[in-house]
């Protein structure tokens, strides 16, 4: 029997705010415990939310990237399912109304594009974090109330490789629009999946299972590759697949059972009776999108279309998005992005690669690599002097050219210099000259060679080979 794979994710993106969704508490990831609290967080008898305004400028920026409708009107709701790790027992969030809604992803998979249906985003707060000892649990409220936006894709993907495609094309906005850091290791980007199996052909879905708390890519695609593998063999031996919550364990690099799903949580929602329905106005939201940053999309689109790189140029820039604001600090200052891309997937990224850190401490800044790339550009050094100079301005910090004169590696390329010298090698070569006019043009790399040579490597080879060509047909 063949089976299709039915899967929809839900996301859940940690924001990058000062402050807490609904206090004024800091957030700090590197705080001691319960020390970024505040009587809101801790739900204190008669304090009163108020609602984080850039999380909801990040919410816009997030659902206009994702092609969202986005609600001029904000609406929050009670969620009163029993929360341990949040000390007034509710959850405020939004359950009526989402900020967006109806929006979409395109995935690129082997030049086929697919487009996958995201039902709605929308804000919610965090749950503080748990520390389960032995015998007892600690539970730290720093992050209780941290800003969150939850994604919910249709169930459109149909395999391991798209849903990590989707998570992937997520985080790379996210990041890109400074929403987060999308750091799914450290909790930033969380996902659960919702799962089943059906014939191929068939309409109907099949009974979900869900994953919960995956907390990185290559964990999604195990713990779906594993769920396909374990439902397909359940229905093949006829027994049916029971709706249940599951968790991956890595170690096994199995799902394992956590609790079965018999019927419908009641999460008993209703409105926010401490946040009165907030009206953003046109203006706002306007506002909010234009003056977001430059996504990837649009930056990949600007590298290929304006700037000339290879999409595979522009796909390894935009892996790190250091890496691509650093590029594009160091284009405003050349013209010669190919090359400027391929130092910078060349010798920049294999020194970040050997020495383990990321391009904010690389000692060549972006305008000194723009200027030893306009220096090999111009003829002025060779590419294997330029790789010898970059090494030097690992350790000296004064423009590449002013090291290069000191250092006596300028190229020469001066015609007025080098034709006096190509005549002398050709008339001190007859035989090679005659060699090259007989049909040998080993000849002619000879004769060039003989004029590096007397230069001591510092002619241009380029601007010699013509000099060369040009001067040898007087004789």
């Amino acid at each position: 029997m063949n089976f299709e794979a039915v899967i929809g994710l839900e996301l859940h993106v940690a924001m990058k705010t000062k402050t807490k969704m609904f206090s004024a508490s800091e957030i700090s990831f590197e705080a001691s415990p319960n020390t970024r609290v505040s009587l809101v967080d801790i739900g204190f008898p008669g304090t009163l939310p108020l609602v984080n305004k850039q999380a909801v400028i990040n919410a816009i920026i997030t659902a206009d990237a994702l092609n969202m409708e986005i609600d001029s009107e904000l609406h929050f709701d009670r969620k009163n399912y029993f929360y341990p790790d949040l000390a007034k027992g509710y959850q405020i969030t939004q359950a009526r109304r989402p900020i967006g809604a109806n929006g979409y992803i395109e995935l690129k998979d082997n030049n086929e594009i697919k487009r996958i249906g995201i039902e709605r985003l929308h804000l919610e707060e965090d749950t503080a974090a748990q520390h389960h000892e032995d015998e007892y649990t600690l539970i730290d409220y720093n992050r209780a109330g941290i800003p969150l936006i939850e994604i919910v894709s249709h169930p459109e993907l149909r395999s391991a490789n798209e849903a990590m495609k989707f998570i992937e094309a997520i985080r790379e906005i996210v990041v890109y629009k400074d929403v987060s850091d999308g750091k799914m290791e450290e909790g930033s980007l969380r996902c659960d999946v919702n799962i089943s199996l059906r014939l191929h052909g068939e309409e109907k879905f099949g009974t979900k299972v869900e994953i919960k708390n995956l907390n990185s890519i290559a964990n999604v695609g195990k713990a779906i590759e594993y769920e396909i593998n374990r439902q397909a063999k359940q229905l093949l031996k006829g027994k049916a697949v029971i709706a249940e919550t599951r968790r991956y364990d890595d170690a096994t690099r199995a799902t394992i059972s956590m609790r079965r799903k018999d019927e419908d949580v009641d999460y008993r929602y209703f409105p926010e009776a401490d946040i009165p329905i907030i009206h953003l106005s046109d203006e706002f939201i306007k506002s909010a999108i234009e003056n977001a940053p430059e996504s990837a999309s649009l930056k990949r689109n600007r590298y290929i279309e304006k700037l000339g790189l290879s999409e595979y140029d522009a796909n390894i820039i935009l892996q790190n998005k250091a890496d691509a604001l650093y590029f594009d600090e160091a284009a405003k200052l050349t013209t010669h992005y190919k090359t400027l891309a391929n130092w910078m997937n060349g010798e920049v990224l294999s020194y970040l690669n050997e020495h383990q850190v990321d391009i904010n401490k690389l000692p060549i800044k972006p305008a000194r690599l723009a200027s030893l790339v306009n220096l090999i550009e111009s003829g002025q050094i060779s590419n294997k002097q330029g790789r010898d100079l970059f090494k030097i301005m690992l350790e000296d910090k004064r423009d590449p050219q002013v090291i290069a004169n000191a250092k006596n590696m300028m190229q020469i390329s001066d015609e007025s210099v080098l034709i006096p010298l190509v005549e002398e090698i050709l008339r001190a070569n007859p035989q090679s000259i005659e060699d090259y006019k007989g049909g040998k043009d080993r000849a002619l790399g000879y004769l060039v060679g003989q004029v590096m040579k007397k230069t001591r490597g510092k002619a241009n080879p380029a601007v010699v080979n013509q000099i060369v060509s040009e001067q040898i047909k007087k004789y």
